[in-house]
């Protein structure tokens, strides 16, 4: 990095590449970037994946039956029930 503080900023960068740090934190890392070339190399990268990840993100579907439920894996997306899956005396039934 470009000084010797630069690992105590180093730790805000993450927070202030997503504009969540705020207050004296936020004013100091600000003037710390301003003469500090590797950390706003830093910010930038951290700034590109944290773009990328807010574009991820999975926009929420029309409602459906069972809405609030998680996505269906393993057995269930098969169709196939707990019981089925486990046996009618599987973990969590009662004998």
């Amino acid at each position: 990095m470009g000084g010797t503080d630069c690992g105590v900023y180093r730790i805000g960068l993450g927070v202030y590449a997503i504009g969540r740090l705020a207050g004296a934190e936020a004013d100091a890392l600000s003037a710390h970037l301003n003469g500090c070339p590797p950390c706003r190399a830093e910010l930038a990268e951290l700034r590109t994946v944290a773009e990328l990840l807010a574009h991820s993100v999975r926009a929420p579907g029309p409602a459906r039956k069972g809405a609030g439920r998680g996505p269906r894996t393993g057995a269930s997306r098969l169709g196939l029930s707990g019981a089925c899956a486990y046996g009618a005396r599987g973990p969590g039934r009662s004998r």
